[in-house]
């Protein structure tokens, strides 16, 4: 058995700091792609991308992909770590990170109504989007912080704006030809983060009034508008209510806990990790990581969630792949009922699959009262 091609990779950002190893190993029968990763200095999780021997032609391209997986969420193999250096993707790093959102419960969601310190919105069921206009440049902004395309729709709209007043940044997500804001950074060439959300929200709304593919997303302020937004999204099959605190400035990334920004979903989803393939069954075994446990968790160290089938006109993900996975509710302790499965998330890491995702199926008395 002998290494053929092999890589190293390295991520280092915030408190991550984390390698990633991956070869093409000859053995009787073929080749096979292995990998290992893990946080630096600790103990290295293995596993392989090919269950059985294949050709070379076949390993390479499945050696190719994983790099490309890889250096996308921003992994490099500069030994520095530092996001996108040295890959196709070091150039085209914005800076941008968005502001994430930690979930809530029914119970909680229900005291923010009332309470005059927070507004609300819909939850947008799109693909998070920044945009930016400067001086004639227009450009979009993904998850990750890297320059995506537009529609030509929402950059010429994006170009007017900073033709007639100056450079601006909106956060939001994009549905079809439509970005739906929810935030503001830059205004009329000036950088706002440190004005109040809500302060910055009603400049979106004067600067976006005249679009037709840039829309700010409806505010409810007052407890009986956020009553009507909550019964509205409920009556329309909407995914959820987003609650964010007025007077909160613009905070990079997502708090352990809490925040200033914080959701509730009726659509009942988990970001997951696959933790095995259940080749007879064509499923695969579902794994969260507790809160307690550091975000570079190690397979054997998550939680199962039980399996979910994958649809035929799905390619089985392999193992540590992130993918989502919609369901009815989570037992305590146990597995997601009724999961299905919605595809491979490849703008989230390992850390972002935590268990306090879950909506667990409401405990029954004696009596039969839940």
């Amino acid at each position: 058995m002998s290494t053929i091609v092999k890589t190293s990779l390295y991520y280092c950002e915030g408190r991550s700091n984390k390698k990633y190893h991956a070869e093409i190993v000859e053995v009787v029968g073929g080749n096979i792609v292995n990998f290992r990763y893990g946080r630096r200095g600790g103990t290295l999780t293995t596993g392989t991308k090919t269950s059985t021997p294949v050709d070379f032609t076949e390993a390479k391209r499945i050696f190719d992909k994983l790099v490309k997986e890889k250096t996308a969420k921003g992994y490099t193999p500069d030994v520095s770590g530092a996001a996108y250096q040295s890959t196709e993707h070091a150039g085209l790093k914005t800076g941008f990170m968005p502001q994430l959102l930690n979930p809530i419960t029914e119970h909680e969601a229900m005291g923010l109504i009332t309470d005059h310190n927070w507004a609300a919105q819909e939850k947008m069921d799109g693909e998070r989007r920044a945009a930016h206009a400067e001086n004639g440049y227009v450009i979009g902004i993904n998850r990750r912080g890297l320059i995506v395309p537009l529609p030509q729709s929402i950059a010429d709209e994006l170009q007017a704006i900073d033709d007639h007043s100056g450079a601006i940044r909106v956060d939001g997500e994009i549905i079809g030809d439509v970005l739906h804001v929810f935030d503001i950074h830059i205004h009329r060439g000036q950088p706002i983060h440190d004005l109040p959300w809500i302060e910055r929200m009603h400049l979106a709304e004067a600067a976006l009034s005249q679009c037709q593919h840039i829309k700010a997303v409806p505010l409810a302020v007052t407890t009986d508008q956020k009553g009507d937004l909550w019964n509205n999204v409920v009556t329309n099959n909407g995914e959820g209510v987003v609650f964010k605190r007025t007077n909160c400035p613009v905070t990079e990334g997502r708090p352990s806990s809490g925040g200033d920004w914080l959701k509730f979903k009726f659509t009942e989803s988990a970001t997951c990790c696959v933790l095995a393939i259940n080749h007879d069954r064509r499923s695969v075994q579902l794994g969260l990581r507790e809160l307690s446990i550091h975000p570079n968790v190690t397979l054997d160290q998550m939680t199962p969630v039980g399996n979910v089938t994958i649809p035929p006109n799905h390619d089985v993900p392999v193992t540590g792949d992130i993918i989502e996975v919609e369901y009815l509710y989570a037992y305590e302790g146990g597995s997601l009922y009724q999961p299905v499965y919605r595809g491979k998330r490849r703008d989230q890491e390992i850390s972002d699959c935590t268990i306090n995702q879950l909506k667990y199926k409401p405990k029954v008395d004696e009596d039969g009262d839940a």
